[in-house]
C-alpha cells in the first residue's frame, strides 16, 4: 500500500471517528490543528471549542467560514 492511500484511510477513520463522537469534524483550511468540534448538521461557521484558545476561559478557538 503506498503512502497516499495510507493518508486517505487515515482521514476516513478520522472523520468516522470524530462524526461518532458527534463533531461536524471538517478540517480546518489553514491546516492543523483544528477540527470542527459543532454537531454535525449545524448552522453556520465551523468552531473548534478546544484549538486555538489563547487562555482557558476562552470559549471558542479557531473559527472560519462553511464552503
Amino acid at each position: 500500500m503506498t503512502r497516499q492511500q495510507n493518508t486517505t484511510d487515515d482521514e476516513q477513520a478520522s472523520l468516522a471517528a470524530g462524526r461518532a463522537a458527534g463533531y461536524c469534524w471538517a478540517q480546518r483550511p489553514e491546516g492543523p490543528p483544528g477540527r470542527c468540534t459543532r454537531r454535525p448538521d449545524h448552522d453556520g461557521d465551523h468552531m473548534d471549542h478546544y484549538a486555538g484558545r489563547r487562555s482557558v476561559t476562552d470559549v471558542v478557538g479557531y473559527r472560519w467560514p462553511q464552503r
